[in-house]
């Protein structure tokens, strides 16, 4: 005996499928978002926002009110995994936080060494996840390719 599947049948299966490709399509951008409301991301966008927002802007593209009195414009922290072929250079990031890596584009050190402000206003291992999380921070604003 056979079955007849009638043309509505097929129309349902054919947008379950379409509905099922989208939505895994869409987890790795799911899998993003959870992780930019992370705590760790959530500091780091306030410690962004208490030390860095003046030069580098609320958005991160280096457009901050006081960059503009600057002689070289603050860095556009939103293309960081862009110009660095799509991988974001955290130990990087967090060397310039720190202070130990110097910023050539800027003479002299003109952005103020958060990593000697954090470490005199914390512990040591305070200062370390005050690092880790502005970083975090940074990664999750990168612009998309």
């Amino acid at each position: 005996m056979q079955t007849k599947v009638n043309a509505f049948e097929k129309t349902d299966y054919t947008w379950l499928g379409i509905a099922l490709i989208v939505a895994l399509l869409m987890l790795p951008a799911v899998g993003r978002a959870a992780a930019d409301d992370s705590p760790t991301v959530d500091w780091g966008r306030d410690l962004y926002m208490s030390y860095c927002v003046s030069c580098h802007g609320w958005t991160g593209k280096g457009d901050g009110p006081a960059g503009l009195a600057l002689k070289s414009p603050p860095t556009d922290l939103t293309q960081l995994s862009a110009r660095n072929g799509g991988v974001f250079p955290d130990a990087q990031v967090k060397r310039y936080i720190q202070g130990e890596q110097p910023i050539q584009a800027h003479g002299s050190r003109k952005m103020p060494v958060w990593g000697k402000v954090f470490r005199r206003e914390s512990t040591g291992s305070e200062a370390r996840m005050q690092y880790r999380a502005l970083a975090r921070f940074i990664e999750s604003i990168q612009a998309d390719e």
